[in-house]
């Protein structure tokens, strides 16, 4: 009778304390969870994306040459904190990673190590951070047809085989992105030319995942980003759009983009002339209406939405600008839905060479909805 008490108890405790393990450490944080706990992001622009044959042409080669070519200095942990003392907790930083792989896709130590070193710079700070396959597709290597996921399947799987193994030993608030912006044959944004077009678009959102998977590690559970076509916020590239299945459930997120109105968001367009006001009823409908659709779809996906970019360039206009980022983060406050501002050239909205904020009062803007 003792013994069979001593057993009992025994695995009484032994219950308890593996309950308490669960309560204490959690289980990984699931991709809802983690856009929950995102408050407004940040994108690394036009710096670990950079590319062009020209830097290897007419430089030493180094990451240091690449990180700074297309105008920005190179990223430093100070830097990083400003934005983090600025209120954003999620930092995305865009990788282009085809002019550091040899032709048996392996990539440059000296690279990774660099990418490995910005991330760092993030994640210390308890921040989230976002890495991603960034011009490689677009106008690079990777294309949203059949011939390319024929060709170029393996190179890509090999790619992320090569990331994620390398970074598989971090947590959670480390998040993969699978490709950015994604074009068919035809270059076309918003919407692609074909059926088997999407379909290639969406198979390489699988492969991304399976590829990620098979490293196992922290990877097995890891929070990912797939894009629909383009990154467009497109009736075309929602509707085509096939969530990839995933050996994990509740661990995936999609990541869209959004410039409306681009006369406005952007200095200039070639196919309108450039607009210096906002603030129409027209205008606000325009991007309650986004929104509102982008919900829905999350809710069709029963997958979080991220607007992993949007922004505005300066342009003298400084009240219109106010009034758009207002009426935009309100509108993704609003629908649960979080964004990274994209910061480059005249869209940023950071003195990188000082680590200082240029425009406080978007700042300000953007922190009164997180």
């Amino acid at each position: 009778m003792k013994l069979k008490v001593i057993i009992i108890t025994t695995i009484f405790v032994i219950c308890v304390a593996a309950v308490s393990m669960i309560f204490i450490f959690g289980q990984p944080e699931s991709a809802q969870q983690a856009a929950n706990n995102i408050q407004i992001g940040w994108n690394l622009g036009n710096t670990l994306e950079s590319n062009g044959e020209w830097i290897g042409l007419y430089s030493d080669g180094t990451p240091y040459s690449y990180e700074t070519a297309w105008g920005n200095p190179a990223t430093t942990q100070e830097l990083i904190g400003a934005v983090k003392a600025a209120g954003f907790n999620a930092v995305r930083i865009p990788v282009t990673w085809h002019e550091h792989m040899d032709n048996e896709y392996r990539i440059d130590e000296a690279w990774m190590n660099r990418v490995q070193e910005v991330v760092d710079y993030v994640i210390s700070l308890d921040m989230y951070c976002v890495i991603n396959v960034h011009h490689d597709s677009g106008g690079g290597w990777l294309r949203a047809t059949p011939e390319c996921y024929e060709e170029n399947s393996e190179r890509f799987s090999a790619l992320w085989t090569a990331i994620a193994e390398h970074f598989k030993d971090y947590d959670e608030k480390l998040i993969f992105e699978g490709f950015n912006e994604m074009l068919d044959s035809g270059y076309r944004w918003g919407e692609a030319g074909s059926a088997e077009e999407y379909a290639a678009h969406n198979a390489f959102n699988q492969l991304f995942v399976d590829t990620v998977r098979a490293t196992g590690g922290n990877n097995t559970d890891r929070n990912l980003m797939v894009q629909v076509y383009s990154g467009m916020c497109a009736d075309g590239a929602f509707n085509n759009f096939v969530m990839p299945n995933d050996s994990t459930k509740d661990h995936l997120m999609i990541q869209v983009h959004n410039y409306d109105p681009q006369p406005f968001t952007w200095t200039s367009v070639d196919y309108a002339e450039p607009r210096f006001d906002w603030g129409s009823d027209a205008d606000r409908e325009q991007i309650s209406e986004l929104f509102a659709r982008i919900a829905e779809f999350s809710e069709q996906q029963n997958a979080p939405v991220i607007v992993g970019e949007f922004g505005a360039d300066y342009k003298g206009c400084e009240d219109a600008r106010k009034q758009y980022v207002e009426h935009f983060i309100s509108c993704a406050s609003a629908n649960g839905i979080k964004c990274f501002w994209w910061d480059t050239g005249n869209m940023s909205l950071f003195d990188r060479e000082k680590a200082q904020v240029k425009y406080p009062d978007i700042i300000e803007i953007l922190d009164k909805h997180t």
